[in-house]
């Protein structure tokens, strides 16, 4: 069977991208044994950890993912040439906004005096490591699919090799950032290596600034839309206790292959949906994208259901005791599927009308916000922050959906509608039934 398998444009952007969030995932794992087993760390270290990543995150998320998830329908709907010219330009603004990023958590840092030294390393961090994300997009737009994988695949090794190895040698956190900053300068440059290969290495403004006109709106839309999940993580580090801050930081991590399947979708599919739009022919865009979604459906919501009902053990076995109680905002936030599910922004990138991105996302942040702290007020805990993001989320998709709808593009054109509505309903379900389970402790955990 493996021998029949091959790496296309479909699959490889997915397989790298759970690569990517599956290293993320495993350090989450290997820090709570490690820190756990040697005592006197305590969830300590992990707070400390993943404020780096809240930080880091804050200030760069909203613009790479802008950048680079624009890159796809943006290079694929342009000529030879100006694909070379696309691919150096959005280096350049990769890396001036990296400047910035990296600017910005420096800054943050001297609020956190204890651990200035600590952002003044991971600064640099952000700005070498940010811009080598273009060496992602230039395997997989460049057909090098194999490449992509081996790429991930070395980088990602050596991300968790690097990290953990330090903290389970009893070294300090500092350290195990100042193996990450040699690993970021080894990526950034070998991105410069790439793009004098596959580029054009010159600076066109012009192009620059059409590239922008598209990126600036979904750009705003993340800013407001993604940034929601560090608005979340703050409002924890404001109203709850630093051990509540990591059980809820850890819990809020969606299950890295949902994720990683739904998000690689979009984007591939945004960039096909731009080329059948070009050539006339987007009844077959569209078409395409309802049958994978409805493949993907098919795997999710049972996946999802499994979960729901086994996520207390797999907490016991991932983590330690003090964050065990997290199972139950992760259930919460295995909901999302039922919003995921749903592909109205990839027809909106696709056909780049991403202006409807500045309204739609002002709408979810204000009320996931509004929700969250309403629900923190209410004594809901992080559990009510979790509930909001849920609501807020669908209401973002519906509204979406509804734009399409404006536009000509119904939501049946693109989703199976009738077997989304019965899986849904089929999870909330579940959901429900989980809440009034008595589930017996796993034997040997006490």
């Amino acid at each position: 069977m493996l021998r029949n398998f091959t790496l296309t444009k479909y699959n490889s952007l997915q397989i790298y991208q759970f690569l990517r969030f599956g290293a993320f995932f495993l350090i989450s794992i290997l820090l709570a044994k490690i820190t756990y087993a040697r005592g006197g760390y305590g969830t300590g270290i992990i707070s400390r950890y993943e404020l780096l990543l809240l930080v880091s995150g804050t200030v760069t998320w909203f613009w790479t993912s802008s950048i680079t998830n624009t890159l796809i329908p943006f290079f694929n709907g342009s000529d030879e040439e100006k694909q070379r010219r696309i691919l150096f330009n959005a280096f350049v603004l990769l890396t001036v906004f990296s400047m910035f990023g990296g600017i910005a958590t420096y800054i943050i840092g001297l609020y956190h005096p204890k651990d200035m030294d600590l952002f003044q390393m991971f600064s640099v961090v952000v700005f070498l490591n940010t811009p080598s994300y273009l060496a992602d997009f230039i395997f997989y737009l460049k057909g090098k699919y194999r490449s992509l994988i081996i790429w991930g695949v070395i980088t990602f090794i050596a991300q968790i090799l690097l990290l953990c190895l330090p903290i389970y040698l009893e070294y300090s956190l500092n350290l195990a950032i100042n193996m990450w900053l040699i690993l970021a300068l080894i990526k950034f440059n070998y991105t410069i290596i790439l793009l004098m290969k596959y580029s054009t290495i010159s600076i066109h403004t012009r192009l620059i600034g059409e590239f922008m006109v598209k990126v600036i709106p979904f750009m705003f839309s993340i800013l407001l839309a993604g940034s929601m999940d560090y608005i979340n993580g703050f409002i924890v580090d404001h109203y709850f206790t630093p051990h509540e801050f990591a059980v809820f930081r850890y819990a809020s991590k969606e299950l890295p292959i949902f994720l990683i399947l739904a998000n690689s979708l979009s984007n591939i599919y945004s960039g096909e949906i731009a080329n059948f739009n070009k050539e006339g022919k987007l009844e077959d865009g569209l078409a395409k994208l309802k049958a994978s979604s409805r493949n993907l459906m098919r795997w999710l919501f049972p996946g999802t259901i499994l979960l729901i009902f086994t996520s207390k053990y797999l907490f016991q076995l991932a983590y330690n005791k003090d964050l065990e109680a997290g199972y139950e905002v992760f259930n919460i936030y295995l909901l999302l599927i039922i919003s995921r599910m749903l592909f109205p922004q990839t027809v909106i990138m696709g056909l780049m009308k991403n202006r409807v991105f500045y309204l739609v996302s002002t709408n979810y942040l204000i009320i996931n916000l509004i929700l969250s702290l309403w629900f923190v007020k209410l004594g809901m805990g992080i559990k009510g922050i979790a509930y909001a993001t849920v609501i807020a989320y669908l209401i973002e998709k519906i509204m979406l959906a509804i734009y399409c709808k404006m536009q000509g593009v119904d939501v049946r054109k693109y989703t199976p509608i009738g077997e989304f509505l019965l899986y849904s309903a089929i999870t909330l379900v579940a959901y429900i039934v989980s809440l009034n389970i008595p589930f017996p402790e796993l034997l040997g955990m006490r």
